[in-house]
């Protein structure tokens, strides 16, 4: 993976940390940034959305995109998206 895609992966999933900070206590944002910072952006995504539906945390259509577009550049839509959407009502 070349440095620009690196960047790219690790500012978007850094800004659905953001986003979502509310729906997440401090800890399980720190665990992400980790996994984020070790350039483990599939694991990030994947824990991102393990902890939503865990909690079944309502995400709005926007976030969800977000999910969509970057499981689809990382190969695991079917593992991010079935968490989100058989767990985590829409909101808004």
């Amino acid at each position: 993976m070349d440095f620009a895609t690196k960047v790219d992966l690790a500012g978007r999933l850094r800004g659905l940390v953001i986003l979502l900070d509310e729906q997440l206590t401090v800890e399980q944002c720190r665990a992400v940034e980790e996994h984020i910072d070790a350039d483990d952006f599939t694991v990030a995504l994947e824990a991102l959305a393990d902890r939503l539906a865990a909690d079944e945390a309502p995400i709005p259509d926007d976030i969800r995109r977000d999910f969509e577009r970057l499981s689809s550049q990382m190969g695991n839509t079917e593992r991010v998206m079935t968490a989100i959407d058989e767990h985590c009502p829409r909101d808004g």
